[in-house]
């Protein structure tokens, strides 16, 4: 049965800098694009029979790199997208905390999924458009079909939870690191998570 490779892309330039980014297309920084080269060694041995990636270039530059010289077709999908953070984007953690420490509480401390930044989306939001390109793929491949996923923190969570059935209260619960790899296989059973925010391919790797 296929597999789903849901991946997280590398460390952006604001990743680095503490800055909240959702629909803002900032690009990978250079531990950024270290990340990805390693995390092609990683995926050279998998079979992929698609990809589809958040059209955010971040999250693209990391499935150019996971697909390598697969030759298979990268489909770009808004549906992908993190979180939108409105007003908030481009500001620090800090910044926010400073400017309304009731909203950076109801988000960062306490994960509440009816929780949105000024302008911005909730969980379920979130939930409801990766739902969407959930239906919308399944009903392109078959389930023998590997197909190679990547977006961002929210968004690949947001995909956990609708692939394996889990209710939004699992939100906040799955840690997922840059260029991480985690696998869903298809059961006969139903879908299976095999493996989660695995970054043995980042050993070693100089974050200096």
């Amino acid at each position: 049965m296929g597999k789903w490779y849901l991946i997280r892309h590398g460390e952006s330039e604001w990743n680095r800098d503490g800055r909240i980014q959702g629909h803002a297309d900032v690009e990978l920084s250079e531990l950024g694009r270290r990340q990805v080269a390693l995390l092609s060694v990683r995926m050279a041995g998998e079979s992929i029979d698609a990809a589809y990636s958040s059209d955010l270039s971040r999250a693209m530059d990391t499935a150019t790199g996971a697909l390598g010289d697969s030759g298979v077709a990268l489909v770009a999908d808004t549906d992908l997208r993190e979180f939108s953070y409105g007003e908030w984007e481009g500001l620090t953690m800090q910044e926010v905390q400073d400017q309304d420490p009731e909203l950076f509480a109801a988000r960062f401390t306490r994960g509440d999924n009816a929780f949105s930044a000024p302008g911005g989306e909730t969980s379920v939001d979130i939930l409801k458009r990766v739902q969407r390109f959930l239906e919308g793929v399944e009903k392109r491949h078959s389930p023998d079909d590997n197909l190679l996923i990547v977006g961002h923190g929210g968004s690949m969570r947001a995909l956990a939870l609708c692939l394996l059935g889990l209710t939004d209260e699992s939100f906040w619960k799955l840690r997922i690191g840059n260029t991480s790899v985690s696998i869903i296989s298809n059961q006969s059973r139903g879908r299976v998570l095999e493996l989660w925010n695995d970054m043995h391919h980042l050993v070693g790797i100089d974050e200096g």
